[in-house]
C-alpha cells in the first residue's frame, strides 16, 4: 500500500492541474488564442529559464553519460522504426500512417515528463533527464523530418539545413548550451540575474500542465479507433515495457531508468498535431492519438512508478 501512495502522489497531482486546465478550456475560461500565445511564453522563456537554473546550478560533466544518452538514442529509433514497420502493414492510408507513427514515437516529455522525473526523485536529481532534453527531443525532429517528408503529398524535399537551424536555435537547446559553461567553470549566477529566472522557472511546470489540459479534444478520436488506440498504447505502454523494463538488468542507475521509463511512458507530444498537420499529414488523426494517449497514460504512468517503488529500484 505504502508503494501505490507514493506513485499516486507522485503523478496523480501532475494529471490534477492537467484536469484543471481541461475544464477551463471546455467552460471557455481559456480560448484557444490564449492557449497559443501561453504556449508561446512557456516556450520561449519559462521552459528555457528552468533549464538554464538546472543545468548551471549542476555539474555537467558528472551527469553527461554516453552509455545512457546512446541507449536512449537507440531505443528511440528502434520505437520509431517498430511503429513504422506495423503501421505500413496495418494502415493504408499515406496520411494516416504518418500521423500514427509521429506520435507512436514521440512523447511530451518536456512538459510533463519532467514534473513527473521532480515529483519522483526531487528537484536536485533530475540531470539525467537534462539528457533527455539535450539528445533525445533534438532527434525527434530529425525522425518526424523523415517518416513526415516520406508521406508528404507534396513531394516537397527534406530541408535539412533548416532542421538543423530549428534545432539549433530552439530555446530549450540555446539555454543549456548558454548555460554549459557555469555548470563546467562552477560560476555561480548573480543572484540580480537568478531571481527573475527563477520567477519564470516556477511558472512553467503549472502553466505548462494547464495548458496540456485545456488542449484535450475527446470529441477528436470518434471514427477511427483502431489507428488511434495502436498509437496509444505502443507509445504509454508498448514502449516502456520493451525499453525501460531491460535497464535493471544492464547497469543503469535508479535516477537512469526513472527517466527512461518517465521518457517512453508519457503521453504523445502536443506539436505532434502542429508538426503533423503543417507537413501533410493526418493532423486530426494526430490529436486523436494525443488525447487518447493521455487518459491512457493517466492509469499506465502510476502502475508504472508503483512496480519501480515495488522492486525497489527507487
Amino acid at each position: 500500500m505504502e508503494h501505490l501512495v507514493f506513485s499516486l502522489n507522485s503523478v496523480l497531482p501532475v494529471f490534477m492541474v492537467m484536469g484543471i486546465g481541461f475544464y477551463l478550456g471546455r467552460r471557455n475560461l481559456l480560448t484557444g488564442d490564449f492557449v497559443g500565445q501561453a504556449t508561446s511564453l512557456v516556450f520561449y522563456t519559462a521552459l528555457p529559464a528552468k533549464l538554464f537554473l538546472d543545468v548551471s546550478r549542476s555539474n555537467f560533466s558528472d551527469c553527461l553519460d554516453i552509455g545512457f544518452t546512446a541507449y536512449l538514442l537507440l531505443c528511440t529509433c528502434a520505437a520509431f522504426a517498430g511503429a513504422w514497420i506495423l503501421c505500413v502493414l496495418l494502415v493504408r492510408d499515406r496520411a494516416a500512417v504518418s500521423a500514427v507513427v509521429h506520435s507512436a514515437f514521440r512523447g511530451n516529455f518536456v512538459y510533463l515528463g519532467l514534473p513527473i522525473c521532480q515529483s519522483i526523485l526531487g528537484r536536485e536529481s533530475v540531470l539525467s533527464a537534462i539528457m533527455v532534453v539535450t539528445f533525445v527531443l533534438p532527434f525527434y525532429n530529425v525522425l518526424a523530418t523523415i517518416v513526415l517528408s516520406y508521406y508528404d503529398p507534396s513531394g516537397r524535399k527534406v530541408s535539412w539545413k533548416r532542421m538543423l537551424k530549428d534545432i539549433l536555435t530552439n530555446p530549450m537547446i540555446v539555454a543549456i548550451l548558454a548555460a554549459l559553461p557555469f555548470s563546467l567553470l562552477g560560476i555561480k549566477l548573480p543572484p540580480v540575474f537568478e531571481k527573475p529566472l527563477a520567477y519564470l522557472g516556477q511558472m512553467s511546470t503549472p502553466m505548462a500542465l494547464i495548458l496540456i489540459g485545456a488542449g484535450i479534444r475527446p470529441s477528436s478520436f470518434a471514427g477511427r479507433g483502431t489507428w488511434i488506440g495502436f498509437g496509444a498504447i505502443y507509445k504509454v505502454v508498448v514502449t516502456p515495457l520493451v525499453f525501460a523494463v531491460p535497464m535493471q538488468w544492464m547497469g543503469f542507475n535508479p535516477e537512469q531508468i526513472v527517466t527512461a521509463f518517465v521518457m517512453f511512458a508519457v503521453p504523445s507530444a502536443m506539436n505532434v498535431y502542429i508538426v503533423t498537420k503543417k507537413m501533410g499529414g493526418d493532423g486530426e488523426l494526430g490529436a486523436a492519438i494525443i488525447t487518447v494517449s493521455m487518459l491512457l497514460s493517466a492509469v499506465t504512468l502510476p502502475m508504472g512508478i508503483w512496480v519501480i517503488k515495488t522492486l525497489g529500484i527507487i
